[in-house]
């Protein structure tokens, strides 16, 4: 009997894939709408859109802020903690037109016009391909959708890293961007810490191109399976955060079950190679070919610098770090920080403060969201003066 169970449970886990998001929305009471965007590549990409809120009486066009994930996440990372420090439904409460957007390859992402996810050529792609490809087509549809002109982007981790390639790569897209709110951004790598990248760089550098950990695969559901149990939830937070980093007395270790339920979401082989690839350089470049496919690529046998001095959207870039940070390291910040036009330095002063409470910190709403809507409502009101 517990083995039916077992198997049960399983392959309802598995299986678990198409509507997460959504009810993470409607259960606490928020419209939302699902938009799919066919990108110049072929990739088509799910977004969400959270409208309108009840805590909001503004009417007419809102402003739009525009929410891209890190890596291993979709949006759902945003939405898990819920609607009183979760900052899709805070943004929406203060009267914005918020959209969630989820990369390609990650489990609201895996379709595509001529080619599917379980074929190796789908996954020839990191986030270069995603800040230059996919990227712009996911501002013109949302820009075109609402009739805005320009909006407002909130990035974590590899969304920043997509955000710094589509500014400096595509530079005409600056103006389109009102305010670029950076959190934990995974530019320059050189000083990462991560015990997860200390594990399993060996092993990631000698992968084939493809799939990093299918939604379906035997460990991915053994994961979700183990941080539903309630005998094995504490496991499973300590398994996740020592993966992220080092435990942090501010992350709310009870959202990360909810969290590892849609998560890990789809990544390509190539994008860890690609972080192993900036750590070891000490740059922001695209991805490594090697010398022959290199100069076949870009002209050159080893890869060039993203001209980051393009990057200057309307406002000045808001970049937030922390010291605990070992995933991107404070240490590496100066240096992205120098490389741009004009920025404004936002240091997390709570000690221990790492990677994943940017996302899940049980004071995530004041420490980042608080700071985060100011920054967006201090542009507004600037506008109207």
């Amino acid at each position: 009997m517990q083995r039916i169970t077992f198997v049960i449970l399983f392959f309802w886990l598995s299986r678990a894939q198409e509507t997460t998001e959504i009810k993470l929305i409607t259960r606490h009471n928020y419209p939302v709408e699902t938009h799919n965007v066919t990108t110049s590549a072929g990739y088509i990409l799910t977004h969400f859109r959270i409208p309108s809120s009840t805590q909001c009486t503004k009417g007419g066009p809102k402003p739009v802020v525009f929410i891209q994930h890190g890596i291993l996440l979709a949006s759902d990372g945003f939405l898990v903690t819920g609607p009183k420090t979760g900052l899709p439904f805070m943004l929406a409460d203060a009267c914005f037109d918020v959209w969630l957007g989820n990369c390609r390859g990650t489990r609201y992402s895996r379709r595509h016009t001529t080619l599917k996810a379980c074929q190796r050529k789908f996954w020839y792609f990191s986030f270069h391909e995603m800040g230059l490809q996919d990227l712009p087509d996911q501002i013109d549809y949302v820009l075109s959708t609402t009739k805005q002109k320009a909006l407002h982007f909130v990035c974590y981790s590899q969304g920043c890293s997509t955000l710094m390639v589509l500014l400096s790569m595509r530079p005409e897209y600056n103006e389109k961007l009102k305010t670029a709110n950076l959190l934990a951004p995974a530019v320059f790598m050189e000083h990462s810490m991560s015990w997860g990248v200390k594990l399993v760089r060996p092993l990631f550098m000698r992968l084939p191109e493809g799939e990093l950990l299918p939604p379906r695969s035997l460990l991915n559901s053994a994961m979700k399976l183990m941080c539903k149990l309630k005998a094995t939830k504490k496991l499973c937070a300590s398994v996740y955060l020592l993966l992220s980093g080092h435990e942090s007395v501010h992350t709310n270790a009870s959202v990360i079950p909810n969290l590892v339920v849609t998560h890990p979401s789809g990544v390509s082989t190539r994008q860890p190679k690609h972080y192993i690839q900036l750590k070891k350089s000490g740059k922001f470049r695209p991805y490594d070919f090697g010398p022959v496919r290199n100069w076949k690529t870009y002209g050159q046998f080893s890869p060039p610098d993203y001209p980051l001095e393009m990057v200057n959207p309307m406002s000045p870039v808001h970049v937030f770090f922390s010291d605990w940070d070992n995933t991107v390291s404070s240490k590496d910040i100066p240096k992205l920080v120098s490389k741009l036009p004009r920025s404004v330095e936002h240091r997390i002063m709570e000690s221990t403060w790492d990677h994943l409470d940017f996302l899940i910190g049980k004071t995530v709403d004041k420490v980042i969201n608080q700071p985060v809507i100011s920054i967006i409502n201090e542009f507004e009101n600037s506008q109207k003066n």
